[in-house]
């Protein structure tokens, strides 16, 4: 496990199943949910032991909603305003002929996807959860807001389950953009597909007996089945497909000019600030 963790430290924090499947795929681990739930054991009892970092595994984590946490007093507001000046950058989809986002049916391989996505300026949403009428609606608002088209790229286990929430969630998002008098979203699927399988050798599955929608697939794949470097490699290559990079690279120079100028602002205010103090003090 801690050699896996070792070759993908650039990629962390990885899933429990991606780790389950890098196991099958370089170890000859056994392909059974039987053996993921020991792997995901051992994998608890390693954090807790301390021997694997609790932060280079992705797991769902209780959510929190509370007041923030306010200033220690005004030196301390004025610095959070300093980091928030190094934080500063145009919309990066500013000049882009169409706006782009990306779909992700599994939220533990979210952060690692979203690390890409974030140099391209495009937001990751988790299509897990777009069984929700609400949710479906939701998304379809923010595409209809925009005053671009939309190209959705998603992401997600090729099996009936995996296609079918996609599919449904593109149709019904789709019906409500057009009730909202605004262009429905363009559905490009990223991964997995059946020509990856074969280009990868992705470890396959039989389907699920209980698995009900769509058509049968005599083997399934799961997104995790991919190691990071080819995810994110399908990522990156699916994003620079749809992202003018002339546009994005002009808005992240304009973004580092005023960046400098608000910081050059900051640091006229800092210095006025401090002589009025010392006059005070006098």
């Amino acid at each position: 496990m801690q050699a896996i963790l070792d070759e993908y430290r650039d990629h962390l924090p990885m899933s429990g199943r991606q780790i389950f499947y890098r196991m099958v795929g370089l170890y000859g681990y056994e392909k059974k949910e039987r053996a993921y739930d020991r792997l995901t054991e051992h994998l608890n009892r390693a954090r807790r032991a301390g021997l694997i970092r609790m932060e280079d595994i992705r797991d769902d984590r209780a959510v929190v909603i509370g007041p923030g946490a306010g200033y220690d007093g005004p030196a301390d507001f004025w610095r959070s305003v300093a980091a928030a000046a190094e934080d500063y950058h145009c919309p990066l989809a500013e000049g882009q002929p169409r706006a782009a986002e990306l779909w992700v049916e599994s939220a533990g391989m979210m952060p690692m996807v979203a690390r890409v996505a974030a140099g391209f300026g495009v937001t990751v949403y988790g299509s897990g959860g777009f069984e929700s009428v609400g949710a479906k609606h939701e998304a379809a608002c923010r595409i209809a807001r925009r005053a671009l088209p939309t190209t959705v790229l998603s992401l997600g286990d090729l099996d009936p389950s995996g296609w079918s929430i996609v599919d449904a969630a593109a149709d019904d998002v789709a019906t409500f953009v057009e009730e909202m008098d605004a262009e429905p979203p363009a559905v490009r699927r990223l991964a997995v597909t059946v020509e990856q399988v074969a280009a990868y050798g992705l470890e396959t599955v039989p389907q699920k007996e209980t698995d009900r929608r769509g058509e049968r697939m005599p083997a399934t794949v799961q997104a995790e089945a991919l190691s990071p470097d080819q995810l994110t490699g399908i990522v990156r290559a699916g994003l620079a497909a749809v992202v003018d990079e002339r546009a994005l690279q002009a808005v992240r120079e304009r973004s580092e000019r005023e960046r400098a100028e608000l910081r050059a602002a900051l640091d006229a205010y800092t210095a006025a600030h401090a002589m009025g103090d010392e006059a005070d003090t006098v």
